[in-house]
Order: structure tokens, then sequence, then C-alpha cells
């Protein structure tokens, strides 16, 4: 069976704001074997925010992001780059469940999706512990980045000695011949997953070696996140029953011989779910594996390796209530919202796979003075 092509191809530039750029919701397609809930979700989600991973060291993660992938950090007002600055956040803390006085520095790079960002957190002076799961482990994260030459960012990545997990340390080609398409995947420094896809074009297969400082819009041209997931109708009933989220779910587990080989694994069976979040398209691959090794791994949200997927909605209240009525754990301190100044409120909490969710109020878009507001269109 083909690798789903619509979650590899139409595939984050990002937002430093804790608060993420609303829009409309989708309407979502009920898939086949997974009873959907009656009613409209509360809080509904309104767009994807940056997708967030705590670290054990940000330099290291700096390193990796900037100089072997070429991505550029997000910074107020386009200026230069710099180092984090460490300061303890009140309301941070207690989202992440650490003590008020933890200092906390944060990092975004730039991804080709509007609202959509990669945030890097690094806590001090807490407790932690490093959770490394395998690919095909419910939980594990892979950000997947299409860019136009795959062999600079491989060059700089072998100088960096960054670990390749594809079989051989080598890319795969796709397993259509046709696409003449390549994907390799790469282990950051925390664990994290990259994978890697060439679009077949001039580019393609390019040795310049480039500088690893390139502007990434020269280089990345889409991006996309895959989870790998414990159970598909558990996760379905989370992200679509309770989210609202469109899904469009595979029937049937299915080999994937150039997915797998991409991975490091040989054999097993896949089933793809792909969201397509909503205000946005923006494609969420979850994956569920089959007949190979799996184990689970438990991270709080502080530790070394937790993600965490900021969502834009438009009644924070209104979705923790509803998740925690239907047995959905809070993170964050307190068990319930935490006030971010004024009456916006965020909070964490944890979906069925061990990926955490961080809704956000939506941003309101100014309008020119004298300006009447547009009427929002309504979801089709």
């Amino acid at each position: 069976m083909k690798r789903p092509l619509n979650c590899r191809g139409a595939l984050l530039a990002g937002a430093l704001w804790v608060l993420a750029v609303g829009s409309a919701l989708a309407a979502a397609g009920a898939p086949r074997g997974v009873p959907r809930a009656a009613g409209a979700p509360a809080g509904e989600v309104l767009a994807p925010g940056n997708f967030i991973h705590v670290v054990a060291r940000l330099d290291r993660t700096m390193a990796f992001y900037h100089g072997v992938l070429g991505l550029n950090q997000l910074t107020f007002g386009n200026a230069a780059p710099t180092a984090p600055k460490f300061a303890a956040n009140g309301p941070v803390a207690q989202l992440y469940d650490v003590p008020a006085s933890t200092p906390v520095g944060v990092v975004v790079y730039r991804l080709p999706v509007m609202g959509v960002g990669l945030e890097f957190a690094e806590f001090r002076n807490v407790a932690q512990k490093s959770v490394h799961p395998r690919p095909q482990d419910p939980g594990a994260s892979v950000v997947i980045l299409t860019v136009r030459a795959l062999n600079p960012i491989l060059q700089r990545a072998h100088a960096a000695h960054v670990p390749i997990l594809s079989v051989g340390g080598v890319p795969v080609p796709a397993a259509d011949a046709a696409l003449k398409g390549r994907s390799v995947v790469l282990r950051d420094p925390d664990g994290y997953y990259v994978e890697l896809l060439e679009q077949a074009g001039t580019d393609a297969g390019s040795d310049a070696p480039g500088t690893g400082n390139e502007d990434a819009a020269a280089n990345v041209l889409q991006a996309a996140l895959m989870l790998s997931i414990d159970d598909t109708d558990r996760n379905a009933h989370f992200y679509r029953d309770l989210l609202g989220m469109p899904l469009q779910i595979e029937a049937s587990f299915a080999p994937d011989a150039a997915m797998t080989r991409a991975f490091g694994l040989t054999g097993g069976q896949l089933r793809h779910s792909v969201a397509t979040l909503p205000g946005s398209d923006f494609k969420y691959d979850f994956v569920e594996w089959k007949d190979v090794p799996r184990r689970a791994v438990h991270a709080a949200v502080h530790d070394h390796g937790a993600g965490v997927l900021r969502l834009s909605v438009s009644d924070v209240d209104g979705f923790v209530s509803n998740l925690k009525a239907n047995g959905i754990p809070v993170d964050s301190s307190g068990g319930g919202t935490v006030a971010l100044g004024g009456a916006f409120h965020a909070s964490i909490l944890s979906d069925p796979n061990g990926l955490f969710i961080e809704p956000v109020p939506a941003r309101r878009a100014r309008r020119p003075p004298g300006r009447a507001p547009a009427q929002a269109p309504r979801p089709r």
C-alpha cells in the first residue's frame, strides 16, 4: 500500500506568542468502525499553534535545527538571533507543573505554515527525566519537512555526528518510483525525530554543501507532524469526537516497506489517520504500528522529550471542562486553567498517546480604524 501523500506532500512560519491566530472550524468525517460522539465539542478548535518540545539544552537544540537543518529563528521584529534568556515565569511554571522560581528559556524556529512554528523550552534547576520513545512507540513525535535538496543537510548531519535512523544510514527511495523522491529520518539531541522528504526537481540530489545558515524558505518547502499512537479508535475518539478535528482513517493495517526502512525498521504494518487541523491546511499524521515491538513511554509535561501541541480554541474554559468531564487528565498545576493575564486562560492536558495538548485563546486580528468588522465565514 502506498504511503498517504496528502500528509507528506501538502505539508510550520510560526508565532512566538502563547496565543495563536484563529480561523474557522472545518467539518469532520466519520471513520469506519469508530462511533462518533453526538453534538459539537465545547470550546471548538480554531487553528493550530506551535509544536513545543521540552529539551535538556537549548544550545544543542539550536546547533541541530539551525546549524544542521538550516531553520531560521523567529525573533521580535526580525531582530538578529541571540542566545536565549532564562527567567522565572509564573504562568509558564504553573502550566508545566514546576516551581514558580524555575528559570525557563524559549527558542522558536520558523516553518512554512502560517501560525505554526517549532518551539523549544528548557527548564533549569528542576527535577526532570529524559524520555526517548522509539519511532514506533506511542507518543513518539516526528516533524516532517519537505525539502528541495537533501544532500546539503545530510552533509552537515554527518559532520555533526547526527544519528540517522534509516536503514544503512542512507535515504530511502519513494515507494512509487514515478515520484523520484527520497526520505531519511534524523534524531535530534533530545530524541525527537525529523523526517526529511526530498521533492524531485531541479535542485534534488544537489551536492552543494550549504552553510547551515541559509533561509529556511530556500530549502524547506512544506512541513507536517506525525505522531505514533497507541490505538486508532481511542485516538479518533479524542481528536475527532472531543476536539472536533477532521480525520481520514484507513480501514485497515498495511505494510509500507519504504516508510519502515526510513524509520530504521523492517517488517510491520501501519494504519494512518490523517487530520487537517481546523483553520489551516496543516496535516497531522497519526500512525498506529503493528507487528513491531512497542512499549508505552510516560513523561511528565516538563520532562526532557515531552511534546506539546498548542491549539487556538474559542473557549479555553469550556474546552478544558469538556475534556475533564470525559476523563481527560489535566497536567498543569491546580488541575484546571492557568491565568495568563486579564481574562486569558490556558492549560495543558494529556492525549491518549503521551502527547500533551495546550489550548490557548484565539488572538483577535486588528482591523483598520473606521472599518466595520468582517463577518466570519460559516464552516462548510
